[in-house]
């Protein structure tokens, strides 16, 4: 996959590889650092890229699922272990309310939870549309920040 990406500029790369389900944020801000990116501009592509699919995600992923639900068996049994992965992944969602849960959810690193995840979890809990992009967004800024930090430290520490 790299290959192809060498064609674009680094900013270009760590905001697409930003912005891909899975790799995210934590993935796209060490990658930023390994090709040599200066820590601002890693943290803000990393950060613009996984934010960009929030609002289409929030959006439009309700009305797709219920279409899907009754098109496809196959998409109803895929969709359900998402939703069952969310719903286990979401206590603190539960425990401290929509916004703190969807902050926390997205904030501390801890696999399985990011922006696709706590979008689809906001799907499945029915938190309304402005709380879940405003807490999603807060907590992308902060895991960011994060994750931008660590790697700047580890990659001097190691001399990179």
């Amino acid at each position: 996959m790299i290959e192809w990406l060498a064609w674009f500029p680094k900013e270009l790369q760590v905001l697409f590889m930003a912005g891909m389900p899975f790799i995210e944020l934590r993935g796209a801000i060490p990658f930023a650092t390994l090709i040599g990116l200066p820590y601002n501009q890693g943290l803000l592509f990393g950060i613009i890229g996984n934010l960009l699919p929030i609002v289409p995600l929030l959006y439009f992923f309700e009305p797709l699922m219920k279409r899907l639900y009754r098109v496809s068996p196959r998409y109803r049994r895929y969709f359900t272990k998402v939703q069952e992965r969310a719903v286990k992944n979401g206590g603190s969602i539960r425990k401290y309310g929509a916004g703190v849960g969807l902050f926390l959810f997205v904030a501390i690193p801890v696999p399985g939870t990011g922006a696709y995840s706590a979008c689809f979890a906001a799907a499945f809990f029915r938190v309304p549309f402005w709380v879940a992009v405003s807490s999603i967004s807060l907590g992308t800024v902060c895991s960011g920040l994060l994750f931008a930090t660590l790697s700047h430290y580890v990659a001097w520490l190691f001399g990179g």
